[in-house]
């Protein structure tokens, strides 16, 4: 997907972040660009390319963060229970190779395999994704808000934390099914048979991996709906979606918004604070949320 095609899919899905306070201001972001008031006082805009190459791949994007500092938080995560999870650079990054390990030791993944993502908004969705991408699989996200599921693509495993209720056209892939308490440690109740308890087994695998093979440059990387990326477009789309250098974004998008949400934040050196319902927050509690975890941009585009 080329970049007039990226800022069509953004526009559509009404993609917007703002910075946020302090000063009482908020501006609209505009991706890959940040605004300059006058030294005259003027408050006519200047616009300046802030854009650092992307990195190569997944591997190099956690190179880059473990470089830059460990131990900052990248990932937050609010859960529906009041839970609050926190990750480094350094657990992300466990968190990624364990699940990586897990896709190709347990799963048989390799790059040309395709993996659907039926998750919500949650840090492990993120470590999942993560970790499709460090493989080189196919990430493909089922989400009922962008159509029907896609019937056209033979599907290896299915990620999932409704067992029971399959998207349409996974039925035969290989099941993996995922506990969404924040620290579960196994599934809850009667694991499907053959299915594969994510919880469980992630704990068990290695803490570094390292890639049989690399994808293709123009073999699918990410696909939502109707909408296809290419690895060759994946961090170089990051990139572009992202704020400032160092961005803290705080969001509520679930997966189908996983480039300008999760990947975006990482690419620039960031962080992402992923709230369950920020949408359902009062203007008190967002304000709340901000300040105490020193947000400097909110993305105010649909919660998919």
């Amino acid at each position: 997907m080329g970049g007039s095609v990226l800022v069509r899919w953004l526009t559509a899905l009404n993609f917007r972040w703002v910075r946020s306070p302090p000063a009482g201001n908020r501006v609209n972001r505009r991706r890959a660009q940040t605004y300059e008031t006058h030294a005259s006082g003027s408050n006519t805009p200047t616009l300046i390319d802030v854009t650092p190459q992307a990195p190569a791949d997944i591997a190099g994007l956690f190179s880059s963060l473990l470089a830059t500092d460990p131990g900052r938080p990248r990932v937050t995560w609010y859960g529906p229970q009041g839970e609050r999870v926190e990750f480094s650079a350094k657990t992300l990054g466990n968190w990624v190779a364990k699940t990586s390990n897990l896709l190709v030791q347990e799963l048989d993944c390799e790059p040309g395999s395709t993996v659907g993502i039926a998750l919500p908004v949650h840090w492990r969705t993120v470590s999942w994704l993560l970790a499709c991408w460090a493989v080189g699989v196919h990430a493909v996200v089922f989400d009922e808000n962008l159509g029907p599921a896609r019937t056209d693509l033979a599907f290896d495993v299915l990620v999932t934390d409704r067992p029971s209720t399959p998207p349409q056209g996974s039925t035969e892939a290989a099941l993996v099914v995922v506990a969404l308490p924040s620290l579960a440690t196994r599934w809850t109740g009667d694991v499907p048979p053959g299915a594969i308890d994510a919880a469980a087994e992630i704990r068990l695998q290695p803490d570094a991996f390292t890639p049989y093979a690399a994808p293709t440059p123009g073999s699918p990387a990410l696909t939502t709906g109707e909408l296809t990326v290419a690895y060759a477009d994946l961090l170089v789309q990051a990139r572009t979606a992202a704020g400032d250098p160092g961005t803290r974004l705080l969001s509520g998008a679930g997966p189908s918004r996983s480039i300008e949400a999760y990947l975006a934040p990482l690419v620039a050196g960031g962080s992402v604070v992923l709230h369950h319902d920020l949408t359902g927050l009062d203007p008190a509690q967002l304000e709340h949320l901000i300040e105490q975890e020193q947000v400097t941009a909110t993305d105010l585009g649909p919660s998919l």
